[in-house]
């Protein structure tokens, strides 16, 4: 049985000491085809001091003068780029800073739409179909990476995730799991395992963590070092990774226009042969960029001004309103319905906000005073 090596490169321009890679590869990135809820919204609002005073006086407004409560949990908002875009700025970060071929492979939350899209494109059919399946245990949901399903079976596969998500049960979980682990070139990754996304405390959380990981860990090819979490708990993973005798792959979990801020390099040529090194050879090598050492409070700003913001945008969603979506009476409806509505001048200010934040020109400003910085590495 081979022996876990998981390596972490901090990534420079003269010095290459992953010259025998000759492949980087981008996992876990986001498209249009994701659906972002806003339910946690308030939550991140309340660390703005001007934008929750906004907010709470605007919301209380149309509450008192209109009779309207807003719930954002039936709210939701899907990342700028298309399939192609995406799989364009994540091939060019690859190529143009690392000088290597490249290999991406997109995971929309719950469909494989990106990659049944790309794979109808001559430049790009060679691209893996990949998902992050919200997968509900217990009183919290995990996302598994699902990576490079069998194009033929994966509208089988997306079924039996969707009815799991209907009718959560640990057996059928497993049952699935395993069925996943005998697709030969597939790989099932844990991403993100510290994140307490339902928000039930840390220690509970881990509770369920470990009892997931008791019952599933046999199908669980790696575990994720996720670009858009702290360092501290990065570095939880990878001593996870080492205690459960799996390695630890990149997952840059880019959800708006800047590329992913970890990588894998490899010695693969195909995304086939990459999956084998990881199952197999047990074999994970990562780059951590530049825009990784950043303060993370400054990047989550950056990536809700690119959801708030006009993007490159194809299929006529070039304007933020379009991509912003309110569910009344069943129906889903873009935001641009309500344009020059109260609630519009209500998000407006707080987009105002948030430009204010995410402009690079008060960066020195806020570095230290306002977002703080972390310290340590990897």
């Amino acid at each position: 049985m081979n022996k876990v090596h998981t390596q972490i490169y901090r990534f420079q321009e003269r010095k290459n000491e992953y010259s025998e890679c000759c492949t980087g590869v981008s996992l876990h990135s986001h498209t249009m085809h994701s659906k972002e809820r806003l339910g946690r919204l308030p939550n991140y609002m309340s660390k703005i001091p001007i934008g929750s005073y906004i907010i709470e006086r605007e919301l209380g407004c149309l509450h008192l003068y209109h009779g309207r409560i807003f719930n954002f949990n039936k709210m939701y908002w899907t990342p700028p780029l298309s399939p192609r875009e995406a799989y364009e700025l994540e091939s060019r970060q690859i190529q143009e800073r690392l000088g290597r071929k490249a290999l991406v492979s997109l995971t929309d939350h719950d469909s494989v739409e990106a990659g049944l899209q790309l794979r109808l494109l001559e430049k790009t059919n060679h691209v893996p179909v990949s998902t992050e399946w919200t997968v509900r245990y217990e009183k919290t949901e995990f996302h598994v990476g699902v990576h490079n399903l069998p194009a033929p079976r994966c509208s089988e596969w997306a079924k039996e995730f969707a009815a799991y998500r209907e009718k959560p049960c640990p057996q059928r979980l497993r049952q699935i799991l395993a069925g996943l682990h005998d697709e030969k070139d597939m790989l099932t990754v844990l991403n993100h395992p510290y994140w307490d996304a339902e928000s039930i405390g840390a220690a509970e959380h881990l509770r369920v963590l470990r009892q997931f990981l008791y019952e599933n860990l046999p199908f669980i090819h790696a575990i994720e070092l996720n670009g858009m979490r702290s360092r501290r708990e990065n570095r939880d993973v990878l001593a996870l990774g080492e205690a459960l005798d799996r390695p630890v792959v990149s997952g840059g979990d880019r959800h708006g226009l800047e590329p992913n801020a970890v990588l894998n390099v490899s010695r693969a040529e195909t995304f086939e042969e990459f999956v084998h090194e990881i199952r197999n050879e047990k074999r994970s090598n990562i780059v951590m960029m530049p825009q990784f050492f950043d303060p993370l409070p400054l990047r989550l700003m950056d990536n809700a001004w690119h959801a708030l913001s006009d993007a490159p945008g194809e299929f006529g969603r070039r304007h933020w309103m379009t991509r912003v979506f309110i569910e009344e009476n069943g129906e889903a409806k873009a935001l641009s319905h309500l344009n020059g509505t109260r609630f519009h001048r209500l998000v407006d200010k707080f987009r105002w906000v948030i430009g204010l934040v995410a402009n690079p020109a008060l960066r020195p400003a806020l570095r230290l005073p306002f977002l703080g910085y972390e310290e340590g590495g990897l």
